[in-house]
């Protein structure tokens, strides 16, 4: 039955949960280990959303408190990001395959559970994010991997991207504890890891999700595009708040398809 299932939705902003608790039947507002947390129904599921802060200790104990305290089936981060892939503009959406730590001696933390030095999101949660953004229209552009890598799968090398009104790519977050803007830095995230974008929080909640062997998905709009100040921010606010709006009605496209049993994680 659609009841049995609860999918925790974790963001870092106000902004970002916004849209999510918009669409709660009867929500009950809690507040545990400094996160606040949004419980309801959505289309006869039991959909909890929490908004953990910035950083990636934040974000990182808001996904194990969600994990323990609500027992999710599937945990989406949704929120905004800074774009580096030069093919993204504001508003595009960047479908996290791979998620990177940045200042991170990755080799080290590998040695422990669960034995990884970068995380992916769920392949079945992120195949649906796909069908969902092919679905609404909008045209999938080369991630910076898949162009390192020589491996364009994707129809954009065949489309003008001038032709592209609204793009995505199933692509690499990278998840900082620092607001980047020296270009040099931005240029080795590009060149090491590939990432299409970057945040701060995204890798530490697929970490914490992969060491609970819960099913994670990563979904982020570009909001600006890095190399910009933070202070400089304040400037376009409301294009942080559409980014986050438009990152949410991927992950409720997402939601919508576990509800109608249409994706099916296998336990």
């Amino acid at each position: 039955m659609n009841d049995t299932i609860t999918v925790a939705v974790q963001c870092a902003l106000a902004k970002e949960t916004k849209p999510f608790l918009e669409q709660i039947g009867d929500a009950s507002h809690e507040r545990h280990g400094g996160v606040d947390v949004g419980v309801g129904t959505y289309r006869g599921i039991r959909l909890v959303v929490g908004e953990g802060g910035m950083g990636s200790v934040s974000a990182g104990a808001a996904s194990q408190m969600l994990i323990d305290r609500y027992a999710p089936d599937v945990l989406v981060f949704s929120g905004i990001a800074g774009g580096l892939n030069p093919a993204l503009r504001v508003g595009d959406i960047v479908v996290g395959d791979q998620l990177h730590y940045l200042e991170t001696n990755t080799p080290i933390i590998a040695e422990c559970a669960p034995w990884k030095e970068s995380f992916t999101s769920d392949e079945t949660l992120r195949d649906a994010a796909l069908d969902v953004l092919e679905r609404q229209g909008w045209g999938r552009v080369p991630s910076l991997r898949e162009l390192a890598m020589g491996q364009d799968d994707t129809s954009a090398s065949a489309i003008s991207l001038e032709d592209v009104a609204r793009r995505f790519v199933c692509g690499t977050i990278a998840t900082s504890n620092q607001f980047n803007t020296d270009p040099d830095v931005l240029e080795r995230i590009k060149a090491t890891v590939h990432a299409d974008c970057e945040e701060m929080e995204g890798t530490a909640a697929a970490h914490i999700c992969a060491k609970n062997d819960v099913p994670f998905l990563a979904i982020r709009a570009i909001s600006n595009q890095c190399g910009e100040s933070y202070e400089s921010l304040d400037d376009h606010q409301n294009d942080l708040v559409d980014a986050a709006q438009t990152a949410a009605s991927v992950g409720l496209g997402v939601i919508d398809m576990l509800v109608e049993r249409r994706i099916n994680l296998g336990h």
